[in-house]
């Protein structure tokens, strides 16, 4: 497929370069995804402010489509030759805590799920270029997800909960292309 020049200001969301087709599925899932959540939230949570709400809804767009975005070629590309970068990434990930407080859920599980991605993802970006980080990954990710659903969340949080923690721990902080497979830019 044909791969766009990204502007420099999407290098941190796209890479350098990315297919028309893979951009246009991050903007579709995230917005789909979100319109998913926010029906759920509307049905079991308490009303908050306009700012809130509108401030929460983005912050879980992004989450959606980071998620789907760190699967692409382009943006694991990128991160791949940028180490601290990529440390940098997964230190600035406060997402949850905050959707958390801007919506009124569980800031003591947000904390806790955080504390675990965080934690998981540091443990995976360690064995970076080792061949057992996929396998590494997919085991903490089972263990997230329990840890996720055992907490009895709404279920509106659980979802954004889940899709925080694999977007941190499993669809960034791997290298889905290595080297031997990694087209060069």
């Amino acid at each position: 497929m044909r791969q766009l020049s990204m502007p420099k200001s999407l290098h941190e969301v796209f890479g350098q370069q990315q297919t028309l087709a893979e951009i246009t599925i991050v903007l579709l899932f995230s917005l789909l995804g979100t319109c998913c959540i926010c029906y759920q939230y509307a049905l079991s949570a308490t009303p908050v402010s306009t700012w809130k709400l509108l401030l929460g809804l983005l912050i879980i767009a992004d989450i959606l489509a980071g998620f789907v975005a760190n699967f692409s070629r382009g943006t694991n590309n990128y991160y791949a030759v940028r180490p601290t970068s990529r440390l940098v990434f997964i230190a600035i990930h406060l997402h949850l805590p905050l959707v958390a407080w801007l919506l009124q859920a569980d800031i003591g599980a947000a904390t806790l799920i955080w504390l675990v991605t965080i934690l998981f993802a540091l443990s995976v970006n360690a064995l970076h270029r080792s061949s057992l980080q996929l396998f590494v990954a997919g085991a903490l990710a089972g263990i997230g997800v329990l840890l996720v659903l055992l907490l009895n969340l709404p279920l509106w949080f659980t979802l954004v909960a889940l899709f925080f923690m694999l977007k941190v721990m499993f669809s960034f902080a791997v290298d889905h292309y290595p080297l031997s497979v990694r087209e060069q830019p």
